[in-house]
């Protein structure tokens, strides 16, 4: 994590503003830019959650390891969004892993030093319940997607999410651990979406022949 001047990313500015208009000008002062590069762990399960997030741009995935050692794909995020709400009013350990999928910017406050004068700020207290209760919609969607929709849906979404430039790469493995299948059925539903003409098998990974077809499969699969 690395912390920046807010005139230093000028096209973050809508965002900002926003946010602001949601908070008293002390809650506001708590907050400091941040940026988390891709790959980089924004909050790691087990651990003591340091900072309050507001996620302004970028990407992230949020996902919990099971006792048995395998990961479960919980949500994506790619908009406005508290992140740590739970660490913050309980206990602060953190309760999931979230990653950053792509450079990521978050307003962010110490909980240690920012805990008593955020929690009692009404403007700051009710932003969270707002975002909180969206979140918590959004939530039990990904639940039921994760129980009934089928795995090419479930995949075509988590392909048009995390694709870069038009291709789509991955551990192969561990994707087929967070979406809840075996490798075999994984790999013969890639099989079944070239054979349509929907990706393309590359060196690199899986091109996107036609993202038009694939969002239709997909509907709002893992959006946030």
């Amino acid at each position: 994590m690395k912390y920046l001047e807010l005139g230093q990313k000028p096209e973050l500015m809508e965002q900002v503003r926003s946010v602001r208009s949601e908070l008293s000008d002390a809650a506001f002062r708590c907050f400091r830019l941040c940026r988390f590069d891709a790959g980089e762990l924004l909050y790691t399960e087990g651990q003591q959650a340091g900072c309050f997030l507001i996620l302004l741009a970028g990407s992230c995935k949020v996902f919990k390891t099971l006792e048995n050692g395998r990961t479960v794909l919980l949500c994506l995020y790619d908009d406005i969004q508290v992140i740590g709400e739970f660490e913050l009013f309980g206990d602060p350990v953190a309760k999931t892993n979230v990653q950053a999928l792509t450079e990521t910017y978050c307003l962010a406050a110490f909980v240690q030093d920012q805990r008593e004068q955020l929690l009692a700020d009404n403007s700051f207290l009710q932003f969270v319940c707002r975002q909180t209760c969206a979140k918590t919609e959004r939530n039990n969607a990904n639940i039921a997607i994760n129980l009934l929709y089928p795995l090419e849906q479930r995949l075509v979404g988590y392909v048009l999410v995390m694709q870069k430039n038009g291709v789509f790469s991955a551990n192969y493995t561990l994707l087929a651990e967070t979406l809840g299948c075996s490798l075999r059925h994984l790999l013969r539903t890639f099989r079944s979406l070239c054979d349509k003409g929907l990706l393309q098998k590359t060196k690199a990974g899986y091109r996107l022949a036609n993202t038009e077809a694939l969002e239709k499969i997909a509907g709002n699969v893992y959006r946030q």
